[in-house]
């Protein structure tokens, strides 16, 4: 009978143990609105501070800068290869752009998850074949930042959830959600004219 008792109390203790753990333990998107607000407020620290010269901070077309308060209206893009353009996109305009697209970095996508991509692997501005399509027929933040380029640009941009997706899960993006796209400028245009590549 002692043996069973003993026995008894040992498994509840493992038992006991096993469950602190799994509790314990973070699943790929627990938190998810908590982290990806802290991670798009640590971006926007460094943009700020622009210590290499090569940040631009973007505010939302249309709102007033005296009356945003929060990171959460901004896109934050750093510049990776600067283009030789002097013009800029209209929000109205045809866009051709290579892409790709993915969510902040958690354990099993150090890099973050790619949910999206105009080319396969790394990018080869000689071998990959831009897309174009109507600028204003994306999600705000990267409509706001592509405004800020001209062509040839290539930049990493950091974009808010709302800017993004918001509260809403599409596809394989959880709700609230920062996008991270790194976007290289090849043309623009006026809607329904060729862009030439």
């Amino acid at each position: 009978m002692k043996d069973l008792r003993i026995f008894t109390l040992l498994f509840c203790a493992l038992v006991a143990l096993a469950s602190c753990e799994e509790s314990d333990s973070v699943g790929e998107f627990d938190n998810w609105e908590e982290r990806n607000t802290q991670f798009i407020d640590s971006i926007a620290a460094v943009a700020r501070a622009n210590a290499d010269g090569k940040w631009t901070v973007a505010l939302y077309q249309g709102l007033d800068e005296s009356k945003v308060w929060g990171n959460e209206f901004y896109v934050y893009c750093h510049s990776l290869q600067a283009g030789t353009g002097t013009e800029h996109p209209a929000y109205t305009d045809s866009v051709s752009v290579n892409y790709c697209g993915r969510l902040i970095p958690t354990d099993s996508y150090k890099n973050g998850y790619k949910f999206d991509s105009s080319y396969d692997g790394e990018f080869d501005p000689s071998f990959d074949v831009p897309v174009a399509f109507k600028l204003s027929g994306t999600v705000p933040g990267f409509s706001t930042a592509v405004q800020q380029m001209v062509k040839g640009d290539t930049w990493e941009v950091y974009i808010p959830a709302k800017l993004g997706y918001g509260n809403v899960a599409t596809g394989y993006i959880p709700a609230y959600s920062t996008l991270i796209f790194e976007i290289n400028l090849v043309n623009f245009g006026p809607v329904d004219t060729p862009l030439p590549q």
